[in-house]
């Protein structure tokens, strides 16, 4: 964690002011088609705990972003990502001890804003992402669709992603590559005094080599609070049930590929 401060406080401090302008996102998975006005900035904090799989695990993702609008209707960011691992080194079979491995990358974001959510039927917004890091590098692209009904805010994406990484097996390097592909709803409702609350549905698809190798299903709350000045929002996200690929007694969940729980942090502030 302290890694990220001094990133965000560096950032912070080589900013000038800018115009105030919110970007504020409501759910902590599912992407909104909103964008910041040109020269408005904002830092962006993330935290993502992941736990529960066929062994000991868990797993922290950390990451500080900073935005910055562009032109009327398209913002970039970039993005500085920590992941940390701890795990059984056996896997699945008793008496391994404890290793830990942490994993840094650099991204930058692009998002492109079609159609407004409230002005329009429908909103909608192209979004891609390149990532390059010590042991990955990764695409990202999604297309983005929500609307606005007074109080009611819902939102959906499509994601495709394509990964490829290496690690040291037996003392050679092996490199694997995935094609994933997400699907998210989100609706929440938004109180008065910028309180949200609502629920997000996600479905992952991992293929390897152009069989599907993996398919879960996740959903949870969220909670989510905006001001002026800065915006939050959490969610709890555990896996309900897996449609390929799964561990454990029956085939319910799938321990091996994804998590039994993840939570999100989103944290966010003007500059």
């Amino acid at each position: 964690m302290k890694y990220l401060t001094v990133i965000a406080l560096i950032v912070i401090l080589l900013s000038i002011p800018s115009p105030v302008a919110a970007n504020e996102r409501r759910f902590g998975y599912t992407t909104e088609s909103s964008v910041l006005p040109p020269g408005a900035r904002e830092i962006e904090l993330w935290h993502t705990d992941r736990r529960g799989r066929g062994y000991f695990y868990r797993r922290i993702d950390q990451r500080v972003e900073y935005e910055f609008g562009v032109t009327n209707g398209l913002m970039s960011a970039l993005y500085v990502n920590i992941t940390a691992r701890s795990r059984d080194n056996n896997g699945d079979t008793p008496g391994g001890g404890t290793s830990h491995s942490t994993a840094i990358s650099i991204s930058n974001e692009w998002k492109l804003k079609l159609q407004d959510r409230v002005a329009d039927p429908l909103g909608v917004a192209l979004y891609g992402e390149v990532t390059v890091g010590t042991d990955k590098e990764e695409l990202e692209g999604k297309l983005i669709i929500d609307k606005q009904f007074n109080n009611v805010l819902f939102a959906a994406d499509l994601v495709g992603e394509y990964e490829s990484s290496s690690a040291a097996e037996n003392g050679a390097i092996v490199t694997d590559a995935e094609v994933k592909i997400k699907t998210g709803f989100g609706i929440t409702y938004l109180f008065s005094g910028g309180f949200g609350a609502g629920v997000e549905v996600r479905n992952d698809n991992i293929s390897v080599d152009g069989s599907l190798k993996h398919s879960s299903l996740f959903a949870g709350p969220v909670i989510s609070y905006s001001t002026e000045e800065y915006w939050m929002t959490l969610t709890f996200l555990p896996q309900v049930k897996s449609f390929h690929g799964g561990t454990t007694s029956g085939g319910t969940l799938d321990l091996g590929e994804f998590e039994k729980y993840q939570t999100r942090l989103l944290f966010s502030f003007h500059l």
